[in-house]
């Protein structure tokens, strides 16, 4: 057996909405349009496009930095880098085109050994993740490839979308909840939009772990068909998706090829219009504040009891691992708890 660890999904069947449902508006092509891929510092980028005549659209993402060093600083083995990876990947697909800090959260809720798959995206292709259990190591599927679905089990997908509506404080909270189908992450997000959502497509995500157990590869692709697209159109789409269905994710990234060429690849002889690349990034998620709000939370007997036991209080994110260190005064300061509970 190779000693590289393979991980890779590819969902090149279309999921179908059920009949009579119909998508939202479909977002036209804009003036401005980018033909030109541009650069990124990370050499990670995001990019969409529209057919020419607006009735199929298609996003690509490149994310093997980012992936790798969110996965790298929880000290993820390759099964939870590939599930992990894969559900920020799908996360960054379903957030594009919501607005700045509105957000999309996938939360994959099996019985496997992982112990649950979170990951929360943003509209400025802000991405963090977490997986329950990053050591765990199971054996590899016959084929070689890492078993994500295995890892995650038998259980629930939750989305929770974050949107922000005029006149409002503080944004509104929309949820779902489906089965896991297969639990190898796309196949299951990709079944939610059509079942969910009423979108039909088709999407695709994958990470490739090498023998050093590192991320070397994360990719993925979305295409959805727009309600007005016609027989032609669907059957072309169909045709492009067949002649990839060999070539993974991961393999596109191996083979050299960016975001614009997937797109132009999924999206042959439909006339892609491109929009401008960005570069997906890693999402703040912790900070001295923040650490305070999760201490406050805390009923005061309980912080009392944590601080008779312990010298010190460490708040750590399970996101980024960063770990903060509260003293006994700073703890009564900050809270104005009285001296004599706490000794």
């Amino acid at each position: 057996m190779s000693s590289m660890m393979k991980a890779t999904v590819l969902i090149a069947v279309f999921a179908h909405a059920s009949q009579g449902s119909r998508v939202g508006t479909a977002r036209r092509a804009h003036p401005m349009l980018l033909r030109a891929t541009g650069a990124t510092t990370t050499g990670d980028e995001f990019r969409s496009c529209i057919s020419r005549d607006g009735s199929v659209s298609a996003k690509a993402i490149v994310a093997t930095t980012l992936v790798a060093d969110l996965t790298g600083k929880q000290g993820c083995l390759p099964l939870a880098s590939a599930a992990l990876g894969r559900a920020m990947i799908c996360a960054l697909l379903c957030a594009d085109g919501v607005k700045g800090e509105e957000s999309v959260q996938l939360r994959f809720n099996g019985d496997g050994p992982l112990r649950g798959v979170l990951a929360i995206a943003n509209g400025n292709l802000e991405v963090k993740g977490y997986v329950g259990n990053p050591r765990v190591a199971l054996p590899p599927k016959p084929n070689g490839k890492i078993d994500v679905s295995a890892g995650v089990g038998k259980g629930q997908l939750f989305v929770v979308r974050t949107k922000q509506l005029p006149g409002e404080d503080d944004p509104s909270i929309y949820s779902s909840i489906t089965e896991l189908t297969s639990s190898e992450i796309a196949e299951d997000v990709n079944q939610y939009l059509a079942e969910s959502e009423q979108k039909q497509g088709a999407l695709a995500a994958g990470v490739f772990v090498g023998g050093d157990q590192a991320v070397s590869a994360a990719c993925g692709w979305q295409v959805q068909l727009l309600p007005f697209a016609d027989e032609a159109t669907v059957a072309r789409l169909e045709q492009n998706l067949a002649a990839l269905a060999d070539l993974s994710p991961t393999k596109m990234v191996q083979a050299g090829m960016r975001p614009s060429d997937i797109l132009s690849a999924l999206l042959d002889g439909l006339e892609p219009e491109f929009f401008d690349a960005r570069e997906p990034t890693a999402q703040p998620c912790c900070s001295d504040e923040r650490a305070w709000r999760t201490l406050a939370l805390l009923p005061r007997a309980e912080v009392a009891q944590i601080m008779r036991e312990n010298d010190k209080i460490e708040i750590r994110c399970e996101f980024c691992t960063t770990t903060r260190t509260l003293t006994h005064e700073q703890i009564r300061e900050r809270l104005a708890m009285d001296s004599p509970p706490l000794l």
